[in-house]
């Protein structure tokens, strides 16, 4: 059992830590990451891990139909990209405070790292993240700031939503870049990855998104608005829809909610 245990943490620690970058000091913005579940899941669950505030959110960021429920069955290592909002400081972009992960009795910083947050993140990340000075002194029922990595900065001079994809077995640079819309040599210099061939299945890669953006003031609880290609937000206190497609020249395409602007009294 010892042995199994020290293979598992082993190749789990292989795995590069993830750290992207992001310039502008106090920027903020809407982040994606992937989650995958070795047993498979629900959306609430995941809901509830990330401390997303509204499913729709998560719908509309896998571009799933906006009366899917939470009851929603994710399949085993399917992956969910998950919505956050990102801050970026010295140089690189955290999670803006969320999730906030309550310890349960049994957890170790190690588990909660790699079996909870599916290697998102690695213990000593969370262990300095929440001042803690000794990882094995944590307590059941204390809260624990996960830092999911981020970013906020534009890509070739344009907006883009930085996702944190997760790499699959016999995934390439290119074959990503490919299929989000991207190049090689953009994965490459974001990522710090000097040879493709290093790629690791598991691995957490920064992928800029194109996006479409909207002329949203930047006073509102909204800004700043950059919806992904093939993603949708609900905005306006969720009575518009807005909608990004490659296919409409990424112009945002918008749309009113009528039963939610019927609930209000609006319609």
């Amino acid at each position: 059992m010892v042995v199994v245990m020290i293979v598992v943490m082993g190749s789990a620690q292989a795995q590069p830590e993830a750290k992207f970058n992001c310039t502008t000091t106090n920027a903020t913005c809407h982040a994606l990451i992937d989650y995958t579940n070795p047993n498979g899941t629900t959306l609430s669950y995941i809901q509830t891990l990330f401390d997303v505030k509204q499913l729709i959110d998560i719908l509309g960021a896998n571009n799933l139909p906006s009366n899917t429920t939470g009851n929603y069955s994710v399949s085993p290592n399917k992956a969910i990209k998950v919505p956050f909002p990102c801050r970026c400081n010295n140089g690189t972009g955290l999670s803006d405070q969320v999730p906030v992960y309550t310890i349960k009795t049994g957890d170790t910083l190690y588990d909660i790292a790699t079996t909870t947050f599916a290697g998102l993140v690695k213990y000593p990340q969370i262990q300095e993240a929440n001042n803690i000075s000794d990882a094995n002194t944590i307590q059941v029922e204390d809260k624990l700031w996960i830092p999911l990595p981020c970013s906020c900065d534009k890509v070739g001079g344009v907006s883009v939503v930085h996702y944190g994809h997760i790499v699959e077995l016999g995934n390439s640079v290119e074959g990503i870049a490919d299929e989000y819309g991207t190049t090689q040599q953009i994965l490459l210099t974001l990522n710090g990855i000097i040879d493709p061939k290093t790629l690791q299945a598991g691995q957490l890669l920064d992928v800029p998104l194109k996006a479409c953006s909207s002329n949203v003031r930047n006073d509102s609880l909204d800004y700043p608005l950059l919806v992904a290609n093939a993603t949708y937000i609900y905005t306006a206190n969720n009575c518009i829809k807005c909608m990004c497609d490659s296919t409409n020249n990424f112009k945002s395409k918008f749309r009113s909610n009528k039963k939610h602007l019927k609930r209000m009294g609006l319609e």
